[in-house]
């Protein structure tokens, strides 16, 4: 689940990644293609009603009211009028690629009205820059000398020129064109409207980023709607399978992966599921196999035995020595036999395990007085708490468990046994302090006839089944056992059962 999740957010950050490319793509273009857009509509609107205000107002005032609109919207503006007379100035020294910008877009001068003379500018006037002569007619100041662009005979309409980044990072510039007077007579006064922002927003008219960032995140935002169920039902259908597989590696093959798709990952649980019937019934097979077989040998044995003991007595005192050498490998193999079939019982005849309430307690001191007999044994079990397991199997369980501690550490080996009650279940711990196990081997104790040691002799012990007997025993009882070191030293078995 970790690496889908992983997945999903190593694609949202691609997501990321690319929508800030495409903006710093687009950024790279220049500045004046979003001119064509919502900025040049923005623009566009701040001048028409600075130029309203304008047309409407006395000349001497326009510095003041240029500066108060720019400085409502966190500006600075100036105003130039046809000719390159600043009618209110910059702050400071133009960036050279805004001067280059303003002389590209120069305006057209005003033509003076009308006299009798012939008609056009004078020399020396126009768009030279040169001086030109006072204009006739009305003096100024005239009500009807000027009239406002948006009277009978209107101007052109506001029109965004241009929007740049000063050379040597000098701020962001726009320039506006703007229709201020109407003469009666001659070419209308037109205005070169330049903003100034240190910042790329320029107060919301330059660049917003509120709407790229609100279609960045809807297109992250329909990406995990998209994602989510994707993800969730393959996260969920994975999980299912690890834990069919965890149970089958544990013995358990009852699993049911609970996926019903139609894609290869439904193929792959039903393949689980079937796989886990089929290796139920090999095991099952081999147990019920190693049972029966075990069982025949049983009638062989005792017969064996019987003959032996007959036998015994009409023997010479010389072969007798040899008879009871005879007499302890067939025990040993009765032996054998009698824990093949304890190992079998319960995973084949599991109508027989019938659960009650078992009181721990009683039975882990009758366990350790009949298996651990002069060891020191401590006790550490609260009064009362009990269990809900099969008395005869937990019983076989524990008496293994001790008496592999007696077999492996020897009577000088303290044994420790406690138990605890935790979210319904019991865990009993029995630890010894013996020599314990590596803990390359601690996974395969409770395979059947393994034993961590390559000897297999008398003297070491054992046949490989008591801990898988012990494993048996406790699953049928609706519990786990497990293995783990001992701290110090040495190995403890850890039960955890069913609480009564």
């Amino acid at each position: 689940m970790a690496k889908a999740l992983l997945w999903l957010v190593v694609h949202l950050g691609v997501l990321a990644a690319a929508f800030f490319l495409f903006v710093s793509w687009q950024l790279q273009l220049g500045l004046d293609s979003f001119l064509s857009g919502t900025a040049g509509e923005r623009l566009k609107n701040v001048g028409e009603r600075l130029a309203s205000e304008l047309r409407q107002a006395p000349r001497p005032e326009w510095p003041e009211i240029v500066e108060r609109h720019a400085s409502a919207l966190g500006l600075e503006g100036s105003l130039q009028a046809g000719g390159g007379a600043w009618i209110a100035e910059p702050a400071g020294k133009l960036p050279p690629n805004v001067e280059q910008r303003i002389r590209g877009f120069r305006l057209p001068d005003p033509r003076p009205p009308r006299g009798p003379g012939p008609e056009g500018p004078p020399p020396g006037g126009g768009r030279s820059g040169g001086p030109r002569p006072p204009a006739q007619g009305p003096p100024p100041g005239d009500p009807g000398a000027e009239r406002p662009a948006d009277g009978a005979n209107p101007g052109p309409d506001v029109r965004p020129l241009f929007l740049v980044r000063g050379d040597g990072g000098n701020g962001y510039w726009a320039g506006l064109e703007l229709p201020l007077l109407q003469p009666r007579r001659g070419q209308p006064l037109h205005g070169l409207l330049l903003l100034r922002s240190p910042a790329l927003a320029g107060g919301g008219l330059f660049f917003d980023l509120k709407p790229w960032l609100l279609g960045g995140l809807a297109v992250l935002a329909i990406s995990l709607v998209l994602w989510t169920p994707f993800f969730l039902g393959i996260t969920r259908c994975l999980s299912r399978l690890s834990r069919a597989t965890e149970a089958i590696a544990d013995g358990k093959f009852e699993v049911d992966v609970g996926t019903r798709r139609a894609d290869e990952l439904g193929q792959l649980g039903t393949s689980i599921e079937t796989m886990a019937v089929r290796l139920d019934r090999l095991v099952r097979g081999q147990k019920r196999f190693l049972g029966d077989v075990a069982h025949e040998l049983c009638s062989p044995l005792a017969r064996v035995r019987t003959g032996l003991g007959v036998l015994e007595y009409g023997l010479p005192a010389e072969h007798r020595e040899r008879l009871a050498s005879i007499d302890e490998d067939v025990a040993e193999l009765s032996h054998l036999v009698s824990e093949v079939l304890a190992f079998t019982k319960a995973s084949t005849a599991p109508g027989s395990v019938r659960p009650e309430r078992v009181e721990l307690a009683p039975l882990v001191e009758s366990a350790c007085a009949r298996e651990c007999p002069g060891q020191a044994v401590e006790i550490d079990l609260v009064p009362g708490l009990a269990v809900r397991a099969d008395r005869n199997l937990l019983a076989r369980a524990i008496a293994n468990v001790l008496r592999n501690a007696r077999r492996h550490g020897g009577d000088a080996c303290t044994v420790r046994i406690t138990a605890g009650e935790q979210g319904g279940m019991v865990e009993l711990r029995i630890a010894d302090d013996g020599p314990g196990v590596v803990a390359a081997d601690l996974g395969r104790l409770f395979e059947p006839f393994y034993r961590p040691d390559a000897a297999r002799t008398r003297e070491s012990g054992g046949s490989g089944l008591g801990l898988a007997i012990v494993r048996s025993a406790v699953e049928s009882c609706g519990g786990t056992v497990r293995a783990e070191p001992a701290v110090p030293r040495g190995l403890a078995l850890v039960f955890r059962l069913p609480a009564g």
